[in-house]
């Protein structure tokens, strides 16, 4: 019986997932460490301990695979303190892009956007290669 194909929501989560990924070994080639740091409160860890907390939440799907809405969080922030991501990972984003970009970002959540299953697909294809590119220049 031939396997059914993903749904467009499923092909959605693994970009996410594959790209919270590759901004946290982005993260750890920047800092030259496997230990990075959390963009809001500060923490330290290995890279594969922490995990890429969405400003704008997941929910959202129009900025699910936006990197720019993808940062380094420790479990504790991005799981269990949603007013963290209100306060200190606003002024991250201001701190980063700008109040203006952060501003847009914002507006710009409720628009739906249309992702074919093909795009998705090579996006997918597209973003796994690029974390497996990345694996080899992350610090150990």
């Amino acid at each position: 019986m031939p396997r059914k194909p993903k749904t467009i929501a499923r092909l959605l989560d693994d970009c996410a997932v594959v790209l919270q990924k590759i901004v946290r070994m982005k993260a750890a080639v920047h800092a030259r460490s496997p230990l990075i740091k959390c963009v809001t409160c500060g923490k330290v860890d290995h890279w594969k301990s922490m995990q890429g907390g969405h400003y704008i939440s997941r929910t959202w799907t129009a900025h699910k695979i936006l990197e720019e809405n993808i940062h380094p969080q420790c479990p504790g922030c991005n799981t269990f303190k949603p007013e963290r991501v209100a306060d200190d990972y606003f002024k991250f984003m201001v701190d980063t892009y700008g109040y203006e970009f952060v501003e847009e970002l914002t507006l710009k959540k409720r628009i739906p956007i249309k992702r074919p299953r093909a795009v998705l697909m090579d996006t997918l294809a597209s973003l796994k290669e690029q974390a497996k590119q990345l694996e080899s220049e992350v610090p150990v």
